[in-house]
């Protein structure tokens, strides 16, 4: 599709400021919590394509829900990471994150996929589909087109220090790790005047299990599921669900406090994007949720604030005008 972008900065505040908040919030939900400035880890070694998180780092907004399920907007919504990153001036830059697969990759079969690449170069993209008997299928994404909505955190996967988060055994009400940590930086942009902060990294799943949703064919959905004049999704079970995934998982995570614009983004509303696969040799994979076994979870994650974010083909600025 031809790219339409827009962008906004980010506040960067220092990233010892940012792993305290991040400390403060989280020891309020885990029995454990250890979080520090380190030097990020060879990502390779936990599952990722590339390196690092350093390198003027930024967040990546795609498309939106209309383009994944409105009939009228979803059948040509493909769009090529090479493009964006080459629009945004970082052809070879490196990716991860969550989005939707492209149906023209996938011959019109649905599912979560997890980007993760270098632009160019090495790729450990999945895909995580429903099979036959409504079980996870995992497989190797080798397209570089994303569909109709995606998140992504994009970087030169240079060293660089970051924020190391260690958790387990959560006793807060909070029971989605990104979003725990979302919530806890959230309380410097409070009194920021209107500047937002976007993070982006990964986490692993060291020891218990979590929920997760995967995309069912279009094909396999007997219901309505979408509103089509409102564009908006009136029913969850059009998704398959599964608790008990994990140990063993590389989740990549983007999240941000709120649109440094004040809305004029359209970004996702939950403010978070987290998608997953085994490093186990399992067959799992898919959107993240939350943990369901909250005394045996342990969580080690590395994160890296984003100078600004890019968002391209804003659907919602364009059905607003269309009106």
């Amino acid at each position: 599709m031809q790219l339409r972008i827009k962008e906004a900065e980010f506040w960067r505040p220092p990233l010892d400021m940012v792993a305290e908040a991040i400390a403060a919030g989280l020891r309020t939900n885990y029995r454990e919590a250890k979080i520090s400035l380190a030097p990020c880890p060879d990502l390779r070694e936990l599952g990722c394509a590339f390196s690092g998180l350093g390198g003027a780092p930024f967040l990546v907004e795609i498309g939106g829900e209309p383009y994944a399920h409105n009939p009228k907007y979803r059948a040509d919504a493909s769009f090529d990471l090479g493009a964006i990153g080459a629009a945004c001036g970082r052809p070879e830059a490196r990716m991860l994150g969550a989005g939707f697969p492209s149906l023209v990759a996938t011959n019109g079969r649905c599912g979560e996929l997890m980007p993760c690449l270098a632009l160019g170069g090495a790729s450990v993209s999945r895909i995580a589909r429903v099979g036959a008997e409504e079980a996870c299928v995992l497989e190797d994404y080798p397209s570089v087109l994303n569909g109709g909505l995606g998140n992504l955190y994009a970087c030169d996967g240079t060293p660089t220090e970051v924020i190391k988060v260690e958790v387990c055994a959560r006793i807060g009400d909070e029971p989605s790790f990104p979003q725990a940590i979302r919530k806890a930086i959230s309380v410097l942009t409070a009194t920021a005047g209107g500047r937002q902060i976007g993070l982006g990294g990964i986490f692993t799943v060291l020891s218990g299990q979590v929920r997760a949703h995967v995309s069912l064919d279009f094909d396999r959905i007997p219901f309505k599921y979408y509103d089509q004049e409102t564009n908006e999704v009136i029913r969850q079970d059009f998704l398959k669900f599964y608790d008990g995934m994990g140990p063993q998982l590389m989740c990549m995570s983007v999240l941000w406090t709120g649109d440094p614009t004040g809305g004029d983004l359209h970004l996702r509303a939950s403010r978070e994007h987290t998608h997953f696969f085994s490093t186990a040799g399992r067959q799992e994979g898919g959107h993240y949720h939350y943990d369901v076994t909250p005394e045996s979870i342990a969580y080690t994650g590395y994160f890296h604030t984003a100078e600004r974010v890019v968002r391209v083909n804003d659907i919602y600025a364009e059905l607003a005008g269309a009106k």
